[in-house]
């Protein structure tokens, strides 16, 4: 009668399970059903025990058959085993913009965490200087201009002499050069975006002197994004540039498959014995540099194979790797070789074949060769 009683108990728990809304109420509820479960189990134990030894005593006693247990049902599957290495999301394009002159910064154009556009004027130098000396190469250009087509209307008019034409036209053409030069330089007064992305950081404010060793900002593209990562050379022969990856953010709840390794070094760091790899990803929204991944690699893959719960396997006490099925009604404990095992799941080898019931809820409390009932859930 208690059996009845924890069991209805049971049945009335399992129901407000699919009726909570609540996280935390659920999770009561799981912890509450799985407390019931085992004092069930427990007291089913104990009565199939008495029963068998009153059984044993009078033989017009029969062993009483408890509903003890709940199964799962082996069949074939496709298997992928992985192995796991930290790394971390960096981007293709992540730079330190520095000026290609020293100066005082005369403006910001930009603030963090802007988008700019490949081209985007950021920053701009003082010029005071150069423009000064361009204003003096210009007067000296002009004079020398005017001596330069003075010396031509001369030599024109046959009264000039080759030597001082060309030395005219030498000094002219050399002032000419020199101011051009400087226009470019004053090219480099300003800071220009070299392609599209964010404004990561800013190093510098308004009146501030830099130089060319100086960065002005840090400036990541978000749109060639990948995973790097280091791997003990001891996986060297169980990787290959294309494999498969999955790859988990843990910081987003995310995982991305379908992934695969489009570089891999070809030679190892001789100090952390290490090689690294880089797994493209896609662009999403959250995605940035530095976000910690986990790589989850695949080392072996089968497309056949039985595999069962990790918890379902036990050990006797001969050491020994073990199931308890149920064949008509009855346990019968079974000797299994285990295979890979992978994000709680475990390859059986042999001892296990399709379609047979293994014992989930309930494994530690029978015995071989006990009586027992599916518990339907």
């Amino acid at each position: 009668m208690n059996s009845i009683r924890l069991t209805v108990f049971l049945i009335v728990i399992s129901f407000l399970l699919f009726c909570c809304d609540s996280g935390s109420e659920l999770e009561t509820l799981k912890n509450s059903l799985e407390i019931l479960e085992n004092e069930i189990m427990e007291k089913q134990k104990e009565a199939y025990e008495i029963s068998e030894k009153i059984s044993s005593l009078d033989s017009s006693k029969k062993v009483v058959d408890f509903d003890l247990v709940t199964s799962f049902t082996a069949e074939k599957k496709p298997f992928k085993h992985y192995f796991q290495v930290q790394g971390v999301v960096a981007s293709k394009k992540n730079v330190l913009l520095t000026p290609e002159t020293g100066g005082m910064i005369t403006s910001i154009l930009v603030e963090e965490g802007q988008k700019v556009n490949s081209g985007d004027l950021i920053a701009t130098f003082s010029t005071t200087i150069i423009n000064s000396t361009i204003e003096e190469l210009e007067q000296q250009l002009e004079l020398a201009k005017y001596y330069y087509e003075k010396q031509q209307s001369l030599n024109d008019q046959g009264v000039g002499t080759d030597l001082s034409l060309n030395e005219a036209r030498v000094n002219y053409n050399r002032l000419l050069k020199n101011k051009n030069t400087l226009l470019e330089q004053k090219n480099k007064f300003s800071l220009y975006a070299p392609f599209t992305g964010f404004i990561d950081k800013l190093f510098v404010t308004v009146g501030q002197s830099t130089s060319p060793a100086n960065p002005i900002v840090r400036l990541v593209s978000l749109n060639q994004m990948y995973v790097s990562a280091n791997i003990s050379e001891n996986y060297l022969g169980k990787i290959n540039r294309g494999q498969f990856v999955e790859i988990e953010l843990p910081a987003l709840n995310e995982k991305i498959e379908g992934l695969k390794i489009k570089h891999l070094s070809k030679q190892i760091d001789p100090i952390n014995r290490t090689l690294s790899i880089q797994v493209p990803i896609p662009s999403k929204d959250k995605i940035i540099p530095n976000l910690m991944a986990v790589l989850n690699i695949c080392d072996y893959q089968t497309d056949s194979s039985i595999v069962v719960p990790s918890s379902l396997i036990l050990e006797n006490s001969r050491g020994e790797n073990v199931v308890k099925i149920i064949e008509g009604g009855v346990v019968k404990e079974k000797k299994v070789t285990i295979g890979k095992q992978y994000n709680n799941q475990t390859q059986l080898i042999d001892g296990i074949v399709s379609g047979e019931k293994i014992i989930d809820k309930g494994k530690k409390s029978v015995v071989n060769g006990q009586k027992v009932n599916l518990l339907t859930n």
